[in-house]
C-alpha cells in the first residue's frame, strides 16, 4: 500500500479489501479438499472490480499471495526464515495486545486465539517432523495469511481511532478476515496433531488457598508432637571412617573420591558428616563446596566454590564482574600451594569437571576432591578418579534406629507399635530419604495399633527399590498434608533445585498467595513459621541455616522432593515452571495458568513476548546470576499482568530512576520485589496499590518514598536495600495516618530529629527496624524514643561517622528487644550497662566504631538471655568484668564471634566458665587474641567442657 496519499479512502478501503480476500483465496488454495471447493467459490465473489485499474490491482495481489502461498521459491522454504517471520509476527501482535485498548471484545478475543496459535506455529517450526517440508509450505501460507492482517491499513485506523467498528463495514470483513485465519490455523494444528478435545483447563490454581483450611487447620503438628527436625545420622560412622581415611591417608597427588549410590541414599550427607569432621579440618589448608545439580551455570558455580569458605558474600560484586576464565585463575590461585578439599555434590555430567579441571593445581601435598554421585560412570571418566566408594543402604536395624530417632526423639518406641515400626522401616528398603518422610508421616497420626496397622498396610508391596520406592513415599506423605500445607511444599518447585530460599521471604510468598491462613490476634509471620516447622518436622523440607535469634533462616528441599513438587505442581495446574529460551518461546498458555515461575536469562525471558494477561503470580529467576541483565522499560508489565498478585523480579536490573506510575495499574499486587540499582524514587501512585504487604526493592541509592504511603494501611515489609526516606506531608501535626500493621521498616534514614521522631511514631507496631541517623541530635532523638516500639525484637542502629561527642546520648530500647545490631555509634564504653540491662536480649551484635573506649568492664547479672555476642571492629583493649571469680556473667551464652579486634589484650575470666559456651569464632584478629582464645579453651577443658568448638581463621 506504498504511495497511497493521492487514492481518494473509498478506493483504498476496496484495495484493502481485495487484498485481504485474495490472500485468504490463496491460502485456502494452498491446501484444501474437495468439500472446501464452495467456500473458496464464495470467497471469490467478494472479489468485485470498481473499475479495471482496481480489476488490475487486485489480480496483483491475488497472484502475490498465491506465490508466497505455494512457496515455490527457495527462500521460502529455508524453516529458519519462516521461524524469523513468525517470531516477528508474535512480536508486533504482541505489542498490539500491550497496548491497544481499542478493540471491542469479539476482536480482542481473536486477537487473543492468534497470539496462542503463531506460538504453536513457532513449536512445530523448532521441531523436526517427517512432512517438514509439506509443512513448511502450509505455514507460510499461513504466516503470509497473518502478515496482512497484522499490517493492515484497516488495523491501524482501529488502534489510532479513526474508525469505529459500528460505522464501517470494512472493519467488520476485516473480522471476518481474522477468524477465518484462526480457523485455517486450526485446521492445520488439527491436521498435525488431531483435534483438541481440551478447550480449556480447569481452575484448580485456588483450591490449595488459606479460605478452605479451616476445616483442615487442625491437623497441623501440635508443639508436643513435632518430631526431631535436626539431622539424625545413622549408620554412617563406618562410612565416614572409610572416606577420611582416603582423605588423609591416600596418595600424595591430588585425588578424587567419588561417593556414588541411588538417589535418597544419603550422599550428601555423608559428604557434610566427613567435610565438618574435626581431623579434615585440621587436614586441610581450605575447603571449598559446591552443588551441581542437573543444570548448572559455570560462571555461578564458580562463584559458589570461591564463596563457599566463608570470607565471602554469596554474590561478592567484585566476583560477579569477572568473566569464566578470570574466576577459573582465581580460584587455581586461591588453591595453589595449598592442601585444599573440595566437595562437588550432586555431580551428574563429566562436563562440569572437564571445564573446572584446570583450576585445580596437582602440588602433590595430598589434596582431595569429592564427588557425590548417583552414577560411577562420572567419577571412571575423570583425570584423578579414585575408585567411587558405594554407600549402601542402612540394614534392617539401623533402619528402625532412624526411623525411631525421628518419630520419638529421645524415646524409646513403644513396645505395642515395636513391631509395626520394625515392619514399616523393612518396607522402605534402606533408603534414608524414604524412612524419614515416613517419619514425618508417622508423627501426625496418632500412637495407636489400629492407625499404624492401616499405615503400614498402605506401603504395599509395590513399593520396590529404587527412586521408584521414593516416590511412592513422597506421593504417600504429600497425601497425608493437610490442604494449606500442600500448597507451601508445592510452592518449593517455583525455586532453582538445591537453592538455598531465605525463609522469611518464603513465608512472606505464602502469605501473598493466600495459603496462610488468618487468625484472629495472631500475626500471620507466625503462623507461616508454624508451617514451615511442620513441614521440616515431616521431613519434607530441610533447615540449612538458622537464625541467630531463633528459628531457620534458608531451608531447601532434597532433589526427589524438587522433582515431585514440580510434575505435581503442573499435573494440578497450581505452578508453571519454564526454564530457558526453548520452553519460554514455545509454551501455549492454558486459559487458567495463575502461577508462573520462569527460570532463564532476562533476555530470553523479554523476547520470548509472553503474554499471560490472567496470571496471579510471576516469579522471575535469573539462570546466569553473574551476568546481570539491565531492562530500560517496564510497561509491558503494567499493560499485561493486570491481575498480578505476585511479583518478583529481583533478577532483573531496571536501570530507571523512578518507578513509573502506572504501577498503579496493578490493583491486586500484594507482594513487589524489584532491583533498581539506580533508582531513588517511588512515586504517590503507589497507595492505589492498597492490597501490597511487602514491597522489597534492591538499590544502591537512597530511595525516598512518597507521602501517600502513610495510606497503604495492608503494608507489613518494606525492604530496600540501600536506604530509605519516607516522607511526611507539610500538615503532619494534624494529620494521624500510621502503618499500624507494618511489621519490618529497612533501612529508614532520618534525617531530621522532628521528622524522625514522627515516623517512629507512626510505626506503632514494627517488629523489626532498620534505622541509620544522618545528624548527631536525630540520632539523640532516635534513641530516646525508641522505647516507645513497644513490639520492636529486632533493631539496627548505626550513623554515618559524624564527630562529636556521644556522652549526652541517651540510650533507650524497649524491653521487649531479643535482637540489637550496633554500628558507627560510638557509644562510650560506660554507657553499655544500659544494654547489658536488657532482660529478653538473646543476640547483640557490636560492629565497627560502635563502642568507644579502652576497657569495657562487664556488670553483674548482665545479659540475662544473651546466647549470641559479636564484637567486630572494635579498638577496646581491656574486656573484663567488675568481679573476676562471679559466675553471674552471661548464664545463657553459646556463641562468641570476634572478627578484626587487632587491640585486645584481655577478656574476661568467666568466659572459661560459661557451660552453655558452644562455639568461638576468631577471624583476623592477632596472634595475641587466637592466644587468649586458647586459654578459655584449656579452661572450659578444666570445668568439664570437652565439646566447646574454637575455630580461628586468618
Amino acid at each position: 500500500m506504498r504511495g497511497t496519499a493521492d487514492i481518494p479512502a473509498l478506493l483504498l478501503a476496496h484495495f484493502e479489501v481485495v487484498a485481504l480476500n485474495a490472500a485468504g483465496l490463496s491460502c485456502m488454495c494452498s491446501y484444501c479438499d474437495d468439500a472446501e471447493e464452495m467456500q473458496i467459490y464464495e470467497q471469490q465473489q467478494k472479489i468485485r472490480a470498481v473499475d479495471f485499474h482496481v480489476y488490475e490491482t487486485y489480480m496483483e495481489v491475488f497472484r502475490a499471495s498465491y506465490c508466497s502461498a505455494s512457496l515455490h521459491t527457495p527462500r521460502m522454504q529455508d524453516k529458519q526464515i519462516l521461524s524469523n517471520f513468525n517470531d516477528s509476527l508474535i512480536s508486533c501482535l504482541w505489542e498490539l495486545l500491550c497496548y491497544s485498548s481499542s478493540f471491542m471484545d469479539s476482536m480482542n478475543d481473536e486477537m487473543h486465539i492468534l497470539y496462542a496459535r503463531l506460538r504453536f506455529l513457532r513449536r512445530i517450526l523448532r521441531e523436526h517432523h517427517e512432512m517438514m517440508d509439506e509443512q513448511n509450505e502450509k505455514i507460510g501460507a499461513l504466516l503470509s495469511e497473518v502478515g496482512i492482517i497484522l499490517f493492515s491499513p484497516t488495523l491501524s485506523r482501529v488502534i489510532e481511532g479513526e474508525v469505529s467498528f459500528s460505522e464501517s463495514t470494512q472493519v467488520l470483513d476485516f473480522c471476518d478476515m481474522l477468524a477465518n485465519t484462526n480457523i485455517h490455523i486450526k485446521h492445520f494444528k488439527d491436521q498435525i496433531s488431531g483435534p483438541s478435545t481440551i478447550e480449556s483447563l480447569p481452575d484448580s490454581s485456588h483450591s490449595l488457598r488459606a479460605p478452605e483450611v479451616s476445616q483442615t487447620s487442625s491437623r497441623m503438628l501440635s508443639k508436643c508432637k513435632m518430631p526431631i527436625a535436626h539431622e539424625v545420622m545413622v549408620g554412617l560412622d563406618d562410612e565416614a571412617a572409610k572416606v577420611i581415611e582416603r582423605l588423609m591417608w591416600g596418595p600424595e597427588q591430588v585425588e578424587i573420591v567419588p561417593i556414588v549410590g541411588m538417589a535418597g541414599l544419603g550422599k550428601t550427607t555423608l559428604a557434610k558428616k566427613v567435610y565438618n569432621d574435626s581431623s579434615v579440618i585440621c587436614n586441610f589448608h581450605i575447603r571449598l563446596w559446591c552443588t551441581v545439580s542437573q543444570e548448572f551455570n559455570m560462571k555461578s558455580l564458580l562463584i559458589q566454590i570461591l564463596c563457599s569458605d566463608g570470607k565471602r558474600s554469596r554474590m561478592d560484586k567484585e566476583l560477579k564482574n569477572l568473566n569464566e576464565h578470570e574466576l577459573l585463575h582465581k580460584l587455581y590461585q586461591r588453591l595453589k600451594t595449598k592442601r585444599y578439599l573440595v566437595v562437588f555434590d550432586d555431580v551428574w555430567d563429566i562436563k562440569v569437571w572437564n571445564e573446572l579441571g584446570i583450576a585445580f593445581p596437582n602440588d602433590k601435598n595430598g589434596s582431595r576432591i569429592i564427588f557425590t554421585s548417583r552414577s560411577s560412570n562420572v567419577a571412571s571418566q575423570v583425570q584423578y578418579g579414585g575408585e567411587p566408594h558405594y554407600l549402601r543402604p542402612l540394614s534392617e536395624k539401623e533402619s528402625f534406629e532412624l526411623l525411631q530417632k525421628k518419630v520419638f526423639g529421645k524415646e524409646d518406641c513403644p513396645q505395642a507399635l515395636h513391631g509395626l515400626g520394625m515392619e514399616i522401616a523393612k518396607k522402605c528398603r534402606g533408603l534414608p530419604l524414604a524412612l524419614v518422610v515416613v517419619a514425618g508421616v508417622l508423627a501426625t497420626i496418632e500412637r495407636d495399633i489400629c492407625v499404624w496397622e492401616e499405615f503400614a498396610e498402605s506401603l504395599t508391596s509395590t513399593m520396590v527399590s529404587g527412586t521408584d520406592q521414593c516416590k511412592k513415599s513422597l506421593e504417600l506423605s504429600y497425601e497425608h498434608l493437610p490442604y494449606h500445607l500442600k500448597a507451601c511444599l508445592l510452592y518449593f518447585a517455583a525455586f532453582r533445585e538445591d537453592e538455598k530460599i531465605g525463609a522469611k521471604n518464603l513465608m512472606r510468598l505464602w502469605i501473598a498467595e493466600g495459603f496462610v491462613e488468618k487468625v484472629e490476634g495472631k500475626r500471620s509471620e507466625d503462623t507461616a513459621e508454624e508451617y514451615l516447622m511442620d513441614l521440616i518436622g515431616r521431613n519434607l523440607v530441610m533447615a540449612s541455616e538458622s537464625r541467630s535469634i531463633g528459628g531457620v533462616k534458608t531451608c531447601y528441599i532434597h532433589d526427589l522432593i524438587f522433582e515431585f513438587c514440580k510434575t505435581e505442581a503442573k499435573a494440578k495446574n497450581f505452578l508453571q515452571v519454564l526454564r530457558g529460551y526453548d520452553e519460554l518461546s514455545t509454551f501455549n498458555v492454558p486459559p487458567y495458568l495463575h502461577r508462573l515461575s520462569i527460570c532463564s536469562s532476562g533476555e530470553d525471558f523479554i523476547k520470548s513476548k509472553l503474554f499471560c494477561p490472567h496470571l496471579g503470580t510471576l516469579l522471575f529467576f535469573d539462570a546466569t546470576p553473574g551476568d546481570e541483565f539491565e531492562l530500560r522499560n517496564i510497561s509491558f508489565l503494567f499493560c499485561i499482568y493486570k491481575h498480578l498478585e505476585v511479583l518478583n523480579l529481583e533478577d532483573i536490573n531496571l536501570r530507571l530512576k523512578e518507578l513509573p506510575t502506572e504501577v498503579e495499574s496493578l490493583l491486586c499486587l500484594r507482594y513487589l520485589a524489584l532491583k533498581g540499582r539506580t533508582m531513588e524514587f517511588i512515586p504517590p501512585s503507589i497507595a492505589k496499590l492498597s492490597h501490597l504487604e511487602t514491597f522489597i526493592l534492591n538499590s544502591c541509592m537512597t530511595v525516598s518514598l512518597p507521602d501517600s504511603i502513610w495510606n497503604m494501611k495492608n503494608l507489613r515489609h518494606v525492604y530496600v536495600r540501600g536506604d530509605v526516606a519516607i516522607g511526611l506531608s507539610s500538615n503532619d501535626n494534624n494529620v494521624v495516618e500510621n502503618l499500624s500493621n507494618l511489621d519490618t521498616l529497612s533501612t529508614l534514614c532520618i534525617y531530621f530529629d522532628q521528622g524522625g521522631e514522627n515516623i517512629l511514631r507512626r510505626i506503632p507496631n514494627v517488629r523489626r527496624l532498620k534505622i541509620f541517623c544522618l545528624a548527631l541530635n536525630a540520632l539523640n532523638r532516635a534513641c530516646r524514643n525508641m522505647s516507645q516500639l513497644e513490639c520492636l525484637e529486632s533493631l539496627t542502629l548505626g550513623s554515618f561517622n559524624f564527630s562529636g561527642s556521644r556522652e549526652h546520648v541517651e540510650l533507650s530500647f524497649p524491653m521487649n528487644l531479643k535482637k540489637l545490631c550496633l554500628s558507627f555509634l560510638g557509644l562510650p564504653c560506660r554507657k553499655m550497662s544500659l544494654i547489658e540491662q536488657l532482660p529478653n536480649l538473646e543476640v547483640l551484635k557490636l560492629r565497627v566504631q560502635s563502642m568507644e573506649g579502652q576497657k569495657w568492664e562487664l556488670m553483674e547479672g548482665g545479659f540475662p538471655k544473651l546466647r549470641v555476642l559479636t564484637l567486630s571492629e572494635l579498638d577496646f583493649v581491656e574486656w573484663t568484668e567488675t568481679d573476676p571469680h562471679s559466675d553471674d556473667y552471661f548464664p545463657c551464652l553459646q556463641q562468641l564471634k570476634l572478627l578484626k579486634n587487632s587491640n585486645l589484650e584481655m577478656v574476661p575470666a568467666c568466659l572459661g566458665r560459661i557451660s552453655t559456651l558452644a562455639t568461638i569464632k576468631v577471624r583476623f584478629c592477632r596472634d595475641g587474641v587466637d592466644s587468649l582464645v586458647r586459654k578459655i579453651e584449656e579452661a572450659q577443658k578444666n570445668y568439664g567442657n570437652e565439646n566447646l568448638k574454637v575455630i580461628i581463621i586468618g
